[in-house]
């Protein structure tokens, strides 16, 4: 693909993102009234109106990233059990207040995570993002740095989950949960 025709790709995923943002949050589970205004609660992790479509924009853009690379790696596939174990603790780092890879209350990391999401795994890996409001933001700040750049690019990932949730204080969580599955 060349440079030109990915950056094209990108431009026109971040415009359809940059239209469709949504100023405000919703509880996917629905909002619980505040008992002295009756008015609805923020939810304190929340998706946005598009988080599907950021979340498949993110998808794109990473198997722009695997396809173009000097290793020409195949893209990766939306696993629904990494994506949950992504959008899980998405919500938990901000409902407890913390940001990074291993939870400070229980010590578990991206290991931990999968087992007791009930995802069987040869390897996983987890990259984790606070603040890009696009996917194309989120994409290049990970292919920017070293570490991250070089989950994206491991030849052995087959499969990811991807979360973006919003702390209605703080802003954009992003989490990818990459796998290389293991039969059960």
């Amino acid at each position: 693909m060349s440079v030109l025709r990915r950056r094209a790709i990108i431009c026109n995923l971040t415009a359809a993102c940059l239209v469709s943002m949504s100023a405000g949050c919703f509880s996917p589970a629905g909002q619980a009234a505040d008992t002295d205004t009756g008015e609805p609660e923020a939810a304190l992790c929340a998706m946005t109106e598009d988080a599907e479509t950021l979340e498949d924009q993110a998808l794109q853009l990473v198997n722009i990233e695997r396809t173009v690379s000097e290793e020409g790696l195949a893209p990766v596939t939306l696993d629904p059990t990494l994506s949950k174990i992504a959008a899980d603790y998405a919500c938990l780092m901000i409902e407890d207040g913390f940001f990074g890879h291993e939870d400070p209350i229980t010590g578990h990391g991206p290991g931990e995570r999968a087992v007791a999401g009930k995802y069987s795994y040869y390897s996983v890996g987890e990259n984790l993002a606070r603040g890009p409001t696009t996917a194309a933001e989120v994409v290049q700040l990970w292919m920017e740095s070293p570490a991250h750049r070089a989950i994206i690019l491991d030849p052995k990932w087959t499969e990811v989950g991807i979360a973006v949730r919003i702390d209605c204080d703080e802003g954009f969580y992003w989490v990818q949960e990459f796998g290389d599955p293991a039969p059960y």
